[in-house]
């Protein structure tokens, strides 16, 4: 689901002029749905107290939907560049890529 988003977001990114509040809106809420869903299934083994971090973002951010999605395009596209590094990682730490063989 992570790379499905990462690439909507990129998506987002190249039309972000021609984005409705109502699009960018959806993108936030579907962002947002993303970091729950990958705060649970990848950190949710973690202590609590080691993922504050997310906790504090995941409510920072449902707090203040409607005023990211008014941001000028160039912060809002800021924001989505920070959202896609997030998930990236997240993503990355979920499905670690087996170490290749060293052939001698």
């Amino acid at each position: 689901m992570a790379t499905t988003l990462i690439a909507e977001i990129h998506r987002a990114q190249t039309r972000l002029p021609f984005l409705s509040k109502a699009e960018r809106g959806a993108l936030i809420v579907r962002i947002l749905r993303e970091l729950k869903s990958l705060r649970k299934d990848v950190l949710g083994n973690v202590p609590a107290d080691r993922c504050v971090w997310i906790d504090k973002l995941i409510a920072s951010v449902a707090s203040t939907v409607s005023e990211i999605v008014k941001m000028p395009d160039a912060e809002f596209n800021r924001i989505l560049n920070e959202f896609e590094k997030l998930m990236a990682t997240l993503h990355a730490i979920s499905h670690p890529e087996k170490p290749s063989k060293t052939v001698h």
